[in-house]
Order: structure tokens, then sequence, then C-alpha cells
């Protein structure tokens, strides 16, 4: 969040008010390098940023499985205190697939993201600060959450 400094003057008297301003999302249609920007632009991290790594040997069998069809690009930068955060660019219908794969049996619990609007990252420390949200589902139904402050 950035805060600006507005004046203001009525009649002979000047006020200064602190207005906070929301840092806006990054925009998918700019990929992981508009993800990564936006992340370095809020934090000052998100570095050495890496695309066309192997998606299935960082996310694993089954999470590469069921969110794979919906990744339009994916990578990672390195922003404390992980090594390799990864950035995702969604399609649509990553909650029905996971809904699916739910009632199937074959994950449990939540997806393990946190998302933005077209966008996920893997991580979870410290995202209640960036304004991004959980997924918590059911076989029949999701919903996007506030992440709680620790």
């Amino acid at each position: 969040m950035r805060a600006l400094l507005a004046l203001f003057v009525a009649g002979s008297v000047a006020l200064a008010i602190v207005v906070a301003r929301a840092e806006p999302a990054p925009d998918p249609a700019r990929g992981v390098d508009g993800i990564a920007a936006w992340l370095n632009q809020l934090t000052g991290e998100c570095t050495d940023v890496r695309k066309n790594e192997d998606f299935a040997a960082f996310a694993g069998p089954v999470r590469s499985e069921v969110y794979g069809p919906f990744v339009a690009e994916w990578g990672t930068c390195v922003k404390p205190p992980y090594e390799r955060l990864g950035l995702l660019v969604l399609r649509p219908g990553l909650e029905q697939a996971w809904r699916e794969a739910l009632a199937r049996g074959e994950v449990r619990g939540d997806p393990d993201l946190v998302f933005g609007d077209g966008f996920a990252l893997t991580g979870s420390t410290g995202m209640e600060h960036l304004g991004l949200k959980r997924l918590e589902c059911t076989p029949t139904a999701c919903s996007l959450v506030e992440i709680k402050h620790h």
C-alpha cells in the first residue's frame, strides 16, 4: 500500500491529509514477468525470475495433474522465505477441477495457492499483506476467503 499526501486549502487554512492507496494488482496479460514486477514493487523482493522449468517437478505429480491444464504460464522467483515462489497465470476452471479431484479422493483440503484476479502464488507466509485470497473447497463448492493476519 502506498500513501499519498493530499493538500487541501480551505480559505486561509491548509490541510494535509495522508491518503492510503492500494497497489494495483498485476495484469495477468503481462504474464509471469508482470506478476514478478508487481511483487517486486510491493515488497522489494521477487528476484531471479525463471520460466520454462518442469512444472510437474515443481508442483508434484498430483498437483501438476490438477493445476496443469489451467496454468497458462508459470515461473518462479526468489522471495524470502521462499527460494522458489511459484508465479502462475491461470485459465478459468481450476476451482471446478479441484472440486472434482476432491470428490474423487485424489486431493484433500484446499489448494495450496493464494489467488489474485487471474493469477496465483504458491506461498502462504506473508501473503495476507498482498490482498490475495485462499480458496476453500468442498466437493460441491469453492469460495475465495480473505487470508487472516497472524
